[in-house]
Order: C-alpha cells, then structure tokens, then sequence
C-alpha cells in the first residue's frame, strides 16, 4: 500500500501579485519561500501549507502550456501528495490504470521529483518528493 500525506494545495493563480499580496498582507499568513520571477510563493500556515503559482507556470510544467488559461482546459488548484519514491508511485498508480500527464522528472528549481495526473473530474494532481 502506497502511504499518500497531503503536504500541501497549489492555488493555480491568474495574477500572482496580486494573490501573493492577498494571501501575505491580507491574511497575514507567514510565508517561507517567495520567488517574484518564478511567480511561486510558498505559505507555511500548519501541517498543510498553500502556495501560489502562475497558472501560466503551471501549464507550461505539466506540459500544456499551448492550452487557453481560459475555460475547463486549465486547472485552478493542484493536490500535492507527498510520496517515498515517485517513481515507484509512478508505476503502482499506472498497474491501477491512472494516466499520467507526464513521467516522473527532477524539476531542479524545485529540488523536487515530480509526475503530474487528473482525477476523474479533471482535477490536477501531482505526486512528489524533495531531491
């Protein structure tokens, strides 16, 4: 059995300033990691956190990034699941017939391995683990 812990939601944002802004000034929660240029901000408010991410950013991770950013196409939260190995994860999820969007793959910036899939409703769900 694959143990899955919900480490943390990833708000997929249209305009990031201005949802950093909201979620830092706003709503005061603490923030552990603010990249402007990456338009990632990372919100440690407990044993789940909430980070913030360009939905632009997002698409072009997973591979979509020729889809509108407008309509059902693009995602607007990702579930992040914290595994032990992804790529074990990887293989046990596609015996269970998930399809995955991408195979798994060291995004360096994020000093992290990661695989990306949708649930049923087309909802983005990624599977991760630090480097």
């Amino acid at each position: 059995m694959i143990e899955l812990k919900l480490l943390q939601i990833r708000l997929l944002v249209n305009d990031f300033k201005k949802s950093a802004k909201f979620y830092k000034d706003l709503l005061e929660l603490p923030i552990s990691w603010y990249e402007e240029e990456m338009e990632y901000a990372l919100f440690n408010n407990g044993e789940t956190k909430i980070e913030l991410l360009s939905r632009k950013v997002m698409a072009e991770v997973v591979g979509e990034g020729n889809k509108s950013l407008e309509g059902e196409s693009q995602s607007r939260f990702l579930l992040q699941f914290e595994v032990g190995d992804v790529d074990k994860t990887y293989d046990r999820f596609r015996e269970n017939g998930i399809k995955f969007i991408n195979k798994p793959y060291d995004r360096k910036e994020w000093q992290a391995r990661v695989a990306h899939f949708r649930d049923p409703d087309g909802n983005l769900i990624e599977i991760y683990k630090m480097l």
